[in-house]
C-alpha cells in the first residue's frame, strides 16, 4: 500500500467574481457600522450635554422662582401700606372737610 497515490479533489479558484463581491459587501458593511457606531456615540454625548443644560436651565428657573416669591411678598407688603395710607389721607381730608 505504499505505492498509493493521493489524488486531491478539484477545487475553484479563490477570489472568484461572486467571492469579490462578497468580500466588497461584508467590507461595506462593516463601514457603515463603524460609522453607526460612531453616529450612536456622538448622539449619547449630545443627550448627556443636553441634559447637563437642561438641568442648569432648571437650576437657573427655580432660583428665578424663589426670587419671584419673595418680590411676591414684599409687593404684597407694600399694597397692604399703600391701602393703610389711602385710608389715613382719606380721613385726614374727610376731617379737613368738616371743619369748614
Amino acid at each position: 500500500m505504499t505505492d498509493a497515490v493521493i489524488i486531491p479533489f478539484p477545487s475553484r479558484a479563490p477570489g472568484g467574481p461572486a467571492a469579490m463581491r462578497l468580500q466588497t459587501a461584508l467590507e461595506s458593511l462593516q463601514t457603515a457600522l463603524d460609522e453607526q457606531r460612531r453616529a450612536l456615540s456622538d448622539w449619547r454625548f449630545a443627550m448627556t450635554e443636553l441634559g447637563i443644560g437642561v438641568a442648569g436651565l432648571g437650576h437657573s428657573l427655580a432660583g428665578y422662582q424663589d426670587a419671584l416669591c419673595v418680590l411676591d411678598g414684599k409687593l404684597t407688603d407694600l399694597n397692604g401700606t399703600a391701602g393703610q395710607l389711602e385710608c389715613w389721607a382719606d380721613t385726614v381730608l374727610a376731617e379737613g372737610d368738616a371743619g369748614r
